[in-house]
């Protein structure tokens, strides 16, 4: 039954305040989407060409975003909501503008510190926006109202990487998408000076369960201080449930600054590209939170909890080892809604596990936790990256690609403590049948297959040759950086024809490495075509700024060793605008 004209202007004039703070939520998260998982990781790695400090800059964020929410949740019960409000999303905006300003040898340090001033901008936003949910919604009607800042968060990641993607396209550059995220918040700014009123006073009182709102989000709506003695104090408490947080938060912390670069480089897409594959993955977790959040409820708690973690690990083995944009998208699916599962029921596991009076302290030693596994997993991710001798050629790992093999180690040791340690501590409590010994043998059984066969493909691969598309990586590689005497490992100095390997090689270098600079270019190396045993040809396209792409083709011979060696390279001579 359709709603009247008056009942829409009731409902419109009551939930106003709601509708307001959830759109400026909304710009506000696509904003932070923008800054910290699209715009900052190509701009640093491609216009700065600083990729090692990837994981420093999106570090610090997350660690002064952490350690200032609760000093802010204080602050905003004393002078009220609106100034933090305000202020958080107005910091931020400015910081965007600087950050494209800052050039030289004090680029990174500024960025660090721009950087530490938006964590300060996002840790008072969000729980300030938790906390007037219960200024100006009246409890019952709280759950429904704090789920509407969760829906802000999944719009903000489904869409950040497309619009941002979208900015630096349209515009040629790599600057525009902070250009975006200034405009994003200023507006986010002038919606709530304008027409946001809120009482200073009255902080809300801890809401009773039975109104729909879960501790973990009164936790969150009221912060407890950062203490590590909290953390040690709980470990006793829940030790299985804090080990999980940090295994799986260290895995998926890894993933964090390197989605958009891996994207770009390893499966060649364009930035859109990139946001149109993050979009569906984004959206089935938006549209699935509800249903896939009562699962645990009908089926089991621990249940959900342990076949979550599994398909989540499932997922992130077919994206470590499959190079396919296909497998991406749906592999991305699957551990989205392994987590959609999971992570409702891992916070009803610590609830029924603990006691009404150390609920907080322990649910906030649990995020504590995965706080700090997030950055740390953060900072690996991005140093290992950009560190090329954590390439393996030989298996066919580039540094592009070795954190999704850590990432779904790490997922598939939680799956391994999820079935075993908090089975066998929580799985009691679920309703019969919940994690049979059947199951847990099964998804023991499939964890322990896939690590030895993990470490019996090492084994076979260290006794083959290296592939011809990652010898051309890894020649391309040392090029681009300007280390010709490097890559001459990888190619035949002389292979008859005219190929002189070392002429060509340095000239390459140069063209490359000037590309690299002044260019903001980024490339892909594409799967190996074999014509027989001896011969094979690999396609690498350079991403010039403009607009522009350059079209190489690498030509290689399997030796008498079995070594695969460069012995030609032929090059489109035009440059041509893409749109991909």
């Amino acid at each position: 039954m359709l709603a009247t004209s008056t009942q829409l202007r009731q409902f419109l004039r009551e939930y106003r305040l709601l509708l307001i703070l959830g759109c400026s939520a909304l710009l506000a998260e696509l904003a932070y989407a923008i800054l910290n998982l699209s715009a900052m990781p190509m701009y640093l790695k491609f216009s700065l060409h600083q990729e090692a400090a990837l994981g420093l800059i999106i570090s610090t964020f997350l660690l002064t975003e952490a350690l200032s929410r609760p000093a802010f949740g204080a602050l905003g019960d004393r002078i009220g909501r609106k100034p933090l409000l305000v202020a958080g999303p107005a910091v931020t905006a400015v910081t965007s503008y600087i950050t494209v300003k800052l050039q030289g040898p004090f680029a990174v340090p500024g960025l660090v510190l721009l950087r530490a001033i938006d964590g300060l901008g996002s840790g008072a936003l969000w729980p300030t926006a938790f906390a007037t949910i219960g200024d100006v919604v009246n409890e019952r009607h709280r759950g429904a109202a704090l789920s509407v800042l969760n829906v802000t968060y999944m719009g903000g990641l489904a869409l950040g990487f497309l619009l941002g993607g979208a900015a630096n396209e349209i515009q040629g550059t790599l600057t525009a998408s902070f250009y975006l995220v200034s405009i994003l918040l200023g507006t986010a700014v002038v919606v709530l000076l304008l027409f946001f009123q809120v009482p200073k006073s009255a902080p809300s009182r801890p809401l009773p369960e039975t109104v729909g709102v879960t501790p973990e989000l009164e936790a969150f709506q009221h912060p407890e201080r950062f203490r590590l003695g909290t953390l040690f104090r709980s470990f006793g408490e829940a030790p299985e449930m804090i080990v999980l947080a940090c295994v799986t938060s260290l895995g998926v912390g890894m993933l964090t600054p390197i989605v958009k670069l891996y994207g770009v480089e390893h499966l060649g897409l364009s930035e859109t590209g990139i946001g149109l594959l993050v979009a569906p993955i984004a959206a089935s977790m938006g549209v699935a939170a509800v249903p896939l959040g009562h699962f645990g409820d009908r089926y089991g708690k621990c249940l959900a909890l342990c076949w979550g973690l599994f398909g989540c690990a499932c997922g992130m083995w077919a994206v470590a080892l499959f190079r396919s944009v296909a497998v991406a998208v749906v592999a991305g699916i699957v551990i989205g809604l392994g987590f959609t599962v999971a992570f409702p029921a891992w916070n009803s596991v610590v609830i029924s596990a603990t006691s009404p009076d150390r609920r907080g302290e322990v649910l906030g030693a649990v995020g504590m936790a995965q706080g700090l596994s997030a950055i740390v997993g953060a900072s690996a991710g991005a140093f290992i990256y950009a560190s090329e001798s954590l390439s393996f050629p030989r298996l066919g790992l580039v540094n592009y690609n070795v954190p999704f093999w850590l990432a779904a180690i790490l997922l598939t040791c939680s799956a391994v403590i999820a079935f075993t340690w908090v089975r066998n501590k929580h799985g009691f409590r679920d309703p019969a049948p919940g994690v049979t010994p059947g199951q847990q043998r099964a998804a023991l059984v499939a964890c322990a297959a896939a690590l030895v066969s993990v470490g019996v493909w090492v084994a076979t691969c260290y006794t083959r040759p290296i592939a011809p598309d990652r010898v051309t990586w890894c020649w391309i590689q040392q090029l681009v950086r300007g280390r010709p005497d490097r890559a001459m490992r990888f190619v035949i100095a002389n292979s008859g024809g005219g190929w002189d390997g070392v002429a060509e090689s340095r000239l390459l270098a140069r063209t490359f490495r000037e590309w690299a600079r002044k260019r903001e270019a980024r490339y892909t190396v594409y799967k190996a075509r074999l014509f027989d045993h001896h011969r094979a040809q690999v396609k690498v396209v350079f991403f010039l700024s403009g607009k522009q792409r350059k079209h190489f083709e690498v030509v290689l011979r399997r030796l008498e060793s079995r070594e695969w060696k460069i012995v030609r390279v032929s090059a489109k001579p035009n440059s041509q605008a893409y749109s991909r």
